[in-house]
């Protein structure tokens, strides 16, 4: 099968990047010919907040990624239409996380041949900013994809809410290969000249509002007076100002307990910093999945994690992680609960669901559903 993928890819930087890269390479392995449209303008310079949007590494690839997309330029939409009409798809993939996507994925999946299957692979259905034109935003583009996957039952849920359309279908996130497997946890500590002495928790990703860190911060005290040397690892670019972390650190008086490396990690390094973690925490306020909960399961590390849809599905208390209901008390003691368990049950859990997240089995079940 001929199979186009609209969507972000290398030089891009991101989970949603990442995942396409790995999707389509999964795809090719399953025997499809796979062609990415790519961007080449993604968010103006205005409506993103990070550092850049690009990745610093040159990456060899031997995928064919045409970079023509323009997310504000209608005119440059027919140029991709006529791109994938040279292509001759006989399926169009489009993956779809934010309203700013909508005009030009629904003018594309409108004018194509009425062959071509199209459908959409939703990360995500409201932006964390929740702009109000994005359910109208979403319905649109829903209204043109013979069917759309979802990554969460949470997403899924929320997209009912919003629009009549009985296409969907819950898949899971699949496990990330390219970032690759646990480490000794001496030796990725050496890698990352921590302290082979001192035990670690780690806090990864972008650091935003939603995702809680306030709630992490306060909890420390209470957890380090069991745990003195305990250290936290606040590991991430920050998409907002730093400050009220920085403060509250100092008012807690756990400076010494916090190390913060606040950045875009490399590829080649992320699997240094959850090797060398005990537990990874994602304290989230609202998600619709984590690729942070993939990333823990595929390097083994047990998660303390929000009980909040999203979350919850994949980690189940005490089984494949641990859960906490939003508050940082009991995220201290959740912690703390965690510190002293034996985790190797959990471990061997964890490799288990391991097996069921794969590439393979969420292609095989896409194609079971188109």
């Amino acid at each position: 099968m001929n199979i186009v993928v609209i969507g972000p890819f290398y030089p891009y930087r991101g989970g949603i990047s990442d995942t396409n890269k790995e999707l389509c390479e999964s795809l090719i392995n399953h025997g499809h010919n796979v062609e990415i449209i790519n961007f080449k303008l993604l968010y103006p310079k205005l409506l993103f907040p990070g550092k850049t949007q690009f990745q610093k590494k040159n990456i060899n690839t031997n995928l064919k990624s045409h970079r023509v997309l323009n997310t504000i330029n209608p005119f440059n939409w027919f140029r991709v239409l006529k791109i994938i009409k040279e292509i001759k798809p006989d399926l169009i993939i489009s993956t779809y996380w934010t309203g700013l996507l909508t005009p030009s994925y629904t003018l594309i999946n409108n004018f194509v041949n009425n062959k071509i299957k199209k459908i959409g692979i939703i990360h995500n259905v409201i932006s964390h900013e929740k702009r109000p034109i994005e359910k109208y935003l979403l319905k649109l583009y829903l209204s043109k994809l013979d069917k759309y996957f979802t990554l969460s039952k949470n997403v899924l849920n929320q997209i009912q809410e919003i629009s009549r359309e009985n296409k969907g279908v819950k898949l899971f996130h699949p496990l990330p290969k390219k970032f690759g497997f646990k480490e000794d946890k001496i030796i990725s500590k050496k890698t990352l000249h921590l302290n082979t002495e001192h035990e670690y928790i780690l806090f990864f990703g972008l650091i935003r509002e939603y995702k809680g860190l306030e709630t992490l911060i306060k909890s420390m005290p209470k957890v380090l007076k069991l745990n003195p040397n305990l250290k936290l690892l606040i590991v991430g670019e920050n998409y907002i100002s730093m400050k009220k972390y920085n403060q509250l650190i100092e008012k807690l008086n756990i400076s010494k307990n916090v190390i913060i490396k606040n950045t875009f990690i490399d590829d080649d390094k992320i699997k240094y910093w959850f090797s060398s973690s005990e537990l990874v925490i994602i304290p989230y306020k609202k998600a619709s999945q984590s690729g942070i909960t993939s990333l823990s399961l595929q390097f083994e590390v047990p998660t303390v994690s929000s009980n909040i849809d999203g979350l919850n599905e994949v980690i189940n208390d005490n089984i494949t992680g641990y859960l906490f209901n939003s508050n940082y008390d009991e995220l201290a003691s959740k912690i703390n609960y965690a510190l002293k368990s034996d985790k190797k049950n959990m471990i061997n859990n964890i490799i288990k669901i391991k097996k069921e997240l794969t590439w393979e089995s969420f292609i095989t079940q896409m194609f079971k559903n188109i």
